[in-house]
């Protein structure tokens, strides 16, 4: 079922309880009234022939029953004098039909059977009719009566049944009329998510910029399409990097290839009064760039297993100790390169986090602030306790990099001069995988640099 089907179902159906709710109520309170008023008129009727009575105008009170009907005077009486019980008048309904007899005070409805050969009161065919009674006490002039009067109910069941047919029909009515206005309603309210349907179902990889426009309005569909919008973002991005990715791996892996081409051609075609060495330096060269295309696929493979990942086995981890460790690895690299490694930790700093993956993090960013260094600069590396965690910082003293270049050195391939990169032997994805590693520790990475002077890769891990 679809959801407009659903809404309108909903809204009628809710209508329709609303409208069954009120037409009960308003049965319960009309199928009163006609029994308030008949009561009323069988009083009044009481207290006049009573009044007649007393003033000696029988035959004004009782009209005689003529043959045509009983519409001259429709009503069973009988009164009776309340202290010697005796019958003072009674009409000539009362003289054909017999009606028990009731307590004085009280109502009552009785069904009797009259033949309409005796007096036609309208009944059908089975010759039932049904009375409103009413037993009263009238005192009047000094006397006290007892007074039995009750009056068909044919006319008024009659009009009970009409009442039902108008509740009925104006309840199929209503409901009706709600279904018809529930179905523009559906439409009005589904049309907003028609229009993001047909322009979400228009969106390829082709045309990731487009967007659902979205209005002023802050309601729920105007939040779905602000949602949509930041789904379309995340996509559009993703798909840009691994267009990014795809150029940028088949930028890396040509140049290793070209260069291992051209050395093979050069071996084919050596014709040299020494081949040997000169076999020697082209095998040297494949060599290097087979050993550049290595580390480019670890990278890569490296990168994208991190990136398949939301989290952590966390354990247990002496960060003081693992940067230490590293430390002294690259203590070798930096005095090839006359570079001072000033160290500044705190004796013990425990982490909840994976040590392997730590490890390769501030590895790559130490092995950076090595490679890119000038010769006889320095490498620091020393931390800052706060109340929330833990800022550790590598600087070094290379050329450093523009300031408006520092948060795209963080990006898979990216190089601040490709020369300097290609000497170094790097393949642009350390500080990357770097970063991913610390995002996955719920921590941060940002680097600080200004040409000429120190640059600082900042990191920070919360407590354990």
């Amino acid at each position: 079922m679809t959801v407009k089907k659903r809404i309108i179902l909903m809204v009628a159906g809710a209508g329709f309880i609303t409208s069954l709710l009120f037409s009960i109520v308003a049965f319960c309170e009309l199928i009163e009234q006609p029994f308030v008023l008949l009561d009323k008129e069988l009083k009044e009727e009481a207290y006049r022939t009573v009044e007649m009575i007393t003033m000696g105008h029988p035959e004004s009170a009782l009209p005689p029953y003529n043959s045509v009907g009983y519409e001259s005077y429709p009503y069973w009486l009988k009164i009776f004098d309340k202290d010697s019980k005796k019958l003072l008048y009674e009409s000539n309904l009362a003289r054909l039909i017999k009606l028990p007899s009731e307590k004085p005070g009280s109502k009552s409805i009785v069904s009797v059977i009259v033949k309409p050969e005796l007096v036609y009161l309208g009944q059908h065919n089975n010759a039932e009719v049904t009375f409103r009674i009413r037993s009263l006490w009238l005192p009047y002039a000094g006397r006290e009566f007892t007074v039995q009067i009750a009056r068909s109910m044919l006319k008024l069941k009659d009009e009970i049944w009409e009442l039902i047919f108008g509740l009925v029909a104006g309840l199929i009515f209503s409901s009706m009329i709600l279904i018809v206005i529930s179905y523009f309603v559906a439409g009005k309210i589904l049309k907003p998510i028609a229009a993001m349907r047909d322009l979400t179902h228009n969106i390829s990889e082709k045309n990731l910029d487009q967007r659902i426009p979205v209005g002023i309005e802050k309601d729920e569909f105007n939040e779905l399409a602000a949602t949509i919008n930041r789904m379309l973002d995340r996509l559009e991005y993703s798909f840009e990097k691994q267009k990014n990715l795809l150029f940028d791996t088949s930028h890396e892996i040509k140049t290793p290839l070209s260069t291992m081409r051209l050395a093979i051609d050069e071996i084919c075609s050596a014709n040299r009064e020494n081949p040997a060495l000169f076999q020697e330096e082209n095998l040297l060269r494949l060599k290097n760039q087979v050993l550049r295309m290595e580390r480019l696929v670890k990278d890569l493979l490296n990168l994208s297993s991190l990136e398949m990942i939301d989290g952590i086995r966390p354990e247990s981890v002496n960060l003081t100790d693992l940067l230490l460790s590293l430390a002294a690895d690259y203590c070798f690299m930096a005095d090839a390169q006359n570079i001072q490694m000033d160290i500044q930790l705190p004796d013990k700093y425990i982490i909840n986090g994976d040590a392997d993956k730590l490890n390769r993090a501030f590895s790559n960013i130490l092995d950076n602030a090595i490679k890119y260094n000038i010769n006889g600069g320095k490498v620091g590396v020393e931390s800052i306790q706060t109340s929330d965690g833990i800022r550790i910082t590598v600087s070094n003293t290379g050329p450093g990099v523009a300031g408006n270049e520092t948060d795209k050195v963080f990006e898979q391939f990216y190089r601040v001069e490709k020369s300097r990169s290609v000497r170094h032997g790097g393949s642009g994805l350390g500080l990357a995988i770097a970063k991913r590693i610390i995002v996955l520790h719920k921590g941060t990475i940002i680097m600080e640099s200004k040409q000429e002077k120190l640059t600082r890769v900042i990191v920070f891990l919360p407590n354990a």
